[in-house]
This record gives C-alpha cells, sequence and structure tokens, in this order.
C-alpha cells in the first residue's frame, strides 16, 4: 500500500495511463505484436509519463514524508505508553489533484486516561504541521505568479488550471515571499514542493476538526473533559454553516456525524491532569486550525471568483434591507 501510494501520489490521475503504457511495453516485449494501438505512440506517451514522475517526485516524497511523520507521531507515544496500534496504512488514490486518502493507524486498545490520549493524539498533527511549513515555504518561492487571464489563455484546450484555496498562513506567506498580489486577478502556480506543504496543511486541519475519533476531538476532550459536550454540538453546527462557503464541508459535516461521531467516548481523567505544556500545544495547536484551515480547499480557475452561497445569502439580506 505504500509503494502503491507513492505511485499514485506521483502520477495522480496519470497512474492508469502508466498501467495501460506498462501493459502494452510488457506484451509487446514478449510476443512482438501490440496489445492496444501502435507501439510507437504508446512508447511516446510513457516518455511523457516518466518527464512528469521526474517533477512530481517533489511533490509525492515530502508529502510522504509528511504523511508518514503524521501517523508515527501516533504510534510512537502509543507504543511508549506500551498501548498496542498497528503500524500505518496508506490509501493510495489514482485519480484527483492529491492522490492519496491519507493514512491511518489503528489503535487496538482502549486509551487509559486523558494524559495518554492526549499525547497519542496531539503527536501526529503536531508533526504534519511542523514539515508542512518549510515544504511550503521553499516551494512557495519557487512557485511563479502569474496572470489568470493570461495563464487561462495558454492553457490547452479542455484542461481546468486547478487553484489551491488560500488558508490565512497560506494568503500572508505568498504577500510576504513574493510581494504585493492581487489574488482576483493573479494566481500562484505552484511548485510540487509547495503542493505538498499544502496538502500537508490540509490533512493536517480535517484531523484538527475537534469532533469524535479525530486528532482535534482527543485534544479538545482533552482540555476541556466531560464540560465539552455541552457546546459541542453548537460547534458542530457552525461547522456545517461552512457549507455556505463550499459544500466540501456539507458532505465532510455527513461523515462526522454519521460514521466519526460529534462527542467522544468517555475517557478516565489522568489522576494528574495535564501539565501547562501539554495544555499550551492543545491550544497552540487548535488555534493553528484556524490558521491553516481552508474554507474553499480547490476550485478550477474558471470557478475563482463564482459567488459561493455565503455571497448570495449575503446580497440577497443587503436587498431586503
Amino acid at each position: 500500500m505504500f509503494i502503491l501510494t507513492f505511485f499514485t501520489l506521483t502520477l495522480k490521475e496519470r497512474s492508469f495511463d502508466a498501467l495501460y503504457v506498462v501493459f502494452e511495453w510488457i506484451y509487446f516485449s514478449l510476443t512482438g505484436l501490440e496489445l492496444f494501438q501502435d507501439h510507437t505512440l504508446v512508447m511516446q506517451a510513457g516518455q511523457q509519463i516518466w518527464v512528469y514522475f521526474q517533477r512530481e517526485v517533489s511533490y509525492s516524497i515530502p508529502l510522504l514524508t509528511i504523511l508518514f511523520a503524521h501517523e508515527m507521531g501516533h504510534y510512537v507515544p502509543a507504543r511508549i505508553y506500551g498501548i498496542k496500534a498497528t503500524l500505518p496504512y496508506f490509501i493510495p488514490m489514482p485519480f484527483g489533484p492529491i492522490g492519496t486518502m491519507g493514512a491511518v493507524i489503528k489503535i487496538e486498545e482502549a486509551i487509559p486516561d486523558k494524559k495518554k490520549l492526549f499525547d497519542i493524539g496531539v503527536g501526529g498533527p503536531l508533526m504534519s504541521f511542523i514539515l508542512s511549513i518549510p515544504c511550503w515555504m521553499i516551494g512557495v518561492y519557487y512557485s511563479e505568479v502569474v496572470y489568470i487571464a493570461d495563464y487561462m489563455s495558454q492553457m490547452v484546450h479542455g484542461e481546468q488550471g486547478l487553484v489551491f484555496g488560500d488558508s490565512l498562513f497560506t494568503y500572508y506567506t505568498i504577500q510576504w515571499i513574493h510581494g504585493s498580489i492581487d489574488m482576483k486577478t493573479q494566481n500562484l502556480v505552484i511548485h510540487p514542493l509547495a503542493q505538498a506543504g499544502w496538502v500537508g496543511f490540509f490533512v493536517t486541519a480535517i484531523n484538527l476538526f475537534p469532533f469524535g475519533q479525530l486528532d482535534g476531538g482527543h485534544v479538545i476532550y482533552s482540555l476541556f473533559g466531560e464540560k465539552y459536550r455541552n457546546w459541542i454540538y453548537y460547534l458542530f453546527l457552525g461547522f456545517v454553516l461552512l457549507g455556505l462557503l463550499s459544500l466540501n464541508w456539507v458532505v465532510w459535516g455527513f461523515i462526522i456525524y454519521f460514521f466519526i461521531k460529534v462527542e467522544h467516548p468517555f475517557v478516565p481523567d489522568h489522576k494528574t491532569g495535564l501539565n501547562k505544556w501539554r495544555r499550551f500545544i492543545g491550544f497552540f495547536m487548535l488555534f493553528s486550525l484556524v490558521v491553516i484551515f481552508v474554507p474553499n480547499p480547490i476550485a478550477t480557475l474558471s470557478e475563482l471568483n463564482t459567488p459561493t452561497l455565503f455571497d448570495d445569502l449575503i446580497n440577497m439580506i443587503t436587498k431586503l434591507l
């Protein structure tokens, strides 16, 4: 699964094209016959895929490192505390702009107290957050600022340029590194290393959602204990309202409510509670969620300035007033 994830991260939607080329090459090598179509054309396609592969390893290797470090941030504390846990399972996805559905480990026995719960829960997002920062910053430095109109005119017919949405952190670091950029008329064609950092932040943010068995659910439950059940559904309602900005969050709300669950299962308090450093790290990671959260994650260039449901709602209220 790790090896498959490396290839789908590197090739993404071209994974099936690569498989097609490999089958053609093997069949032709064994029989001297063409399996699908003109062998020369297939091999030319293979050369193009190889060039793409060489470029995109600058994305796949850093992102695999981030995902691996995230899971080790859970696995190592679990093993230190003598809690049974599996090694990480990596999930390949041979389509879409990311190329993976992340990685997971399974904790195979109950966590005995909130101190251990906190350490196991916070380790993953802390590691991926730290490693995503240099990937993003260095990658942005090597990224190209373009005018959207000029860039769209140079695209191949039928091609849709993707725009990776901004969080507070990504927006202001772009402005800092490249100077003042008008994001309505200009865009950043991000380097593969910057894309790895962006996905690292995105994965970290999703895991930090403060619900159920997500990492953020572990952290917020460890910090606030049983009292958090008094207000967690209000927080969940606020999360669902993010669907006014992007329907992605409605889908995530459905997944959280029916599968991940909104509330965290009961875990006993530790006899000494959480010390000040754990509390500091916990609140820092919850704050980092606000900073790296992307309201509208991925769009095409043609959709870039399309009004959201939130914009339509504000316009409607303004007209009524």
